[in-house]
């Protein structure tokens, strides 16, 4: 039986229940962090072998996590525990099968499960990772204009259906489905149903793509080179040559759809939840980058003006951006139990729930894009480097911005909805605050601009003025809910003030012109923050737990040596003569 559905918001006490819940527990994955599994491979380990190493990691972290399918089907806490441990800033790769194997794979299956018993044996082995469960939507030539997607299922007189990629551009894209997995690899593939030369809308097939040593026949995957710095991943452009599948092999049924708009988003629904759980992983990023930048910077010796060495996050430029850090991270980890809470209910409306996935994500990727980038400038020529990590998680993390659909593409759409009254997100409890001031400054802003264009939001002049204003403005309406979430869940007031103080510098401008905190005002906000919280920063540190999660050679003697005995090393005794 499955559990009753969750509810679709929570107060202050249950709301700090869940973050002690989410947050403060301990995490089961400590002791596989410090396995010879995750420490960093030899240099010399082919593609190959990186990749199956990947693999082998998402594997051991479903072990640990053990998810039943009520997990993924209701989002529940341990859902948002597993996308945001800090196993996950140490391979990036790993996390991404992970969740596309359980939110995208068995979470599009498992509805069907309960009229179709012979799916329950796929999401078990899919539970188990003994199969490579992968989704495949997205195409080259249309991108986020998925609807228009050209691979189509024809329906054949004996009830099969020929699955079929007309041309390159209908090719899937991303999505890792070569053999080099070793696993078994089945696919949700989303096609276009043709019924007698008539499209049905499209819908989700089960299409198995390879047996783990080779392609099944008319399956061609073409492996896309490795991205820069990321943990491997075998990503491909996948194409279908006239496959005859079963009938059984359509998830859903045939009828024609009284909305094709309405059954593509209900086909895609658990995209939704991967634009939010997938850009939580910028908090186990930015906990990992905390900890790595704040050990440099306090084994980085100088001398002071009185000869004695003196670490150089003594210095306001080392810390602040840690410290913004700090703060960015425990307000975003409140962010995300209220944006789940909502997110999980059925009860609230599912253009709200995007709508709140979508300013989760602008606000996480905001912050982690600055931050990230600060730390490591603090991290000198060390920071150029992949094996101290925080480069690593800034190059892996930029794919975020565009899986499970581009920020930008999703601003627009909802700072379109809200503009045009098609549903609003939850408004403010503190309206005289300087942030909600913010907020409906810029959405009222747009509306303006809106009226002065006629009110037809596919105009040029709507294309020229408002469509920029889309980002900023769902940035807006994230950091006010962001922070009146750490409110609620109790979160230290100290550590509210300095990412209200980061955010408020965001816009410096409007504040100083329109929200009366003039810059000498808004820098004495941040430095004033920053001084109440430094004498805690060892102590917020030591909290993340990030220890045994950290590799870096740059944060410890004891990896720095180690480290350095194993570079490759040259001696001789040439002479060579100059003159």
């Amino acid at each position: 039986m499955l559990p009753p559905e969750p509810k679709s918001s929570i107060g202050a006490q249950e709301s700090r229940s869940l973050y002690e819940q989410v947050w403060q527990s301990a995490s089961p994955t400590v002791d596989l962090a410090q396995s010879a599994l995750f420490q960093p491979p030899s240099c010399s380990l082919g593609l190959e072998k990186k990749t199956r190493l990947t693999y082998e990691r998402a594997r051991k972290i479903c072990d640990v996590y053990k998810l039943t399918v009520e997990d993924i089907l209701y989002l529940s806490p341990s859902f948002w525990k597993l996308h945001t441990d800090l196993i996950g800033a140490m391979d990036g790769g790993a996390i991404t099968l992970v969740g596309i194997q359980y939110n995208l794979f068995i979470g599009t299956i498992a509805p069907f499960a309960a009229t179709r018993p012979e799916l329950q044996a796929v999401i078990r082995r899919a539970l188990r990772f003994e199969i490579s469960g992968q989704f495949l939507l997205t195409e080259v030539g249309h991108g986020l204009d998925a609807r228009n997607l050209e691979t189509t299922a024809t329906l054949l007189p004996n009830g099969d259906f020929e699955l079929h990629s007309p041309s390159l551009a209908a090719a899937k894209c991303m999505p890792p489905t070569t053999p080099r997995s070793g696993l078994p690899v089945i696919a949700v593939v989303i096609a276009r149903v043709v019924v007698d030369g008539e499209s049905r809308g499209v819908r989700p097939f089960l299409v198995p793509l390879g047996d783990g040593q080779e392609m099944c026949k008319g399956v061609t995957a073409k492996t896309l080179p490795p991205r820069t710095g990321s943990h491997p991943v075998d990503h491909a452009l996948t194409m279908f040559q006239h496959i005859i599948l079963p009938g059984s092999a359509l998830l859903g049924g045939l009828e024609k759809p009284a909305s094709e708009r309405d059954q593509f988003l209900a086909t895609i629904h658990r995209v939704g939840a991967g634009t939010l759980f997938l850009s939580s992983l910028a908090i186990p990023a930015l906990k990992l980058d905390v900890y790595n930048a704040s050990q440099f910077s306090l084994r980085r010796m100088i001398l002071a003006p009185d000869g004695k060495p003196m670490p150089v996050i003594n210095f306001r430029t080392q810390h602040l951006p840690i410290l913004h850090a700090v703060a960015q991270y425990h307000v975003l980890q409140a962010f995300l139990v209220q944006a789940g809470t909502m997110f999980r209910s059925r009860k609230v409306d599912p253009r709200v729930r995007h709508a709140v996935a979508t300013i989760f994500k602008a606000v996480a990727l905001q912050h982690f894009h600055k931050s990230v980038r600060a730390m490591n400038e603090g991290c000198g020529w060390q920071g150029f480097y992949e094996h101290n990590q925080i480069l690593q998680t800034e190059l892996e993390f930029r794919a975020v911005g565009t899986a499970e659909g581009d920020i930008r593409v999703l601003a627009i759409r909802l700072a379109s909805e809200l503009l045009i009254g098609r549903y609003t997100v939850p408004p403010t409890n503190s309206p005289e605050s300087p942030l909600a001031q913010h907020e409906t400054s810029l959405f009222a802003e747009a509306q303006s601009l809106l009226l002065s264009s006629g009110g037809i939001h596919r105009s040029e002049e709507y294309n020229r003025n408002i469509l920029p204003l889309s980002l900023p403005l769902t940035q807006a309406i994230g950091h006010r809910m962001a922070s009146e979430a750490a409110a609620a869940a109790s979160i230290d007031p100290k550590i509210i003030a300095l990412y209200e103080s980061g955010v408020i510098l965001e816009d410096s401008a409007w504040y100083a012109e329109q929200g009366g905190i003039s810059r000498k005002m808004q820098r004495e906000m941040e430095a004033e923050a920053a001084d109440n919280l430094l004498p805690e920063l060892e102590r917020l540190v030591g909290e993340i737990g990030a220890e045994a999660y950290s590799t870096a050679p740059m944060t410890s003697d004891e990896l720095w040596h180690s480290f350095v005995e194993g570079l490759e090393e040259y001696k001789g005794e040439a002479e060579v003569g100059v003159y």
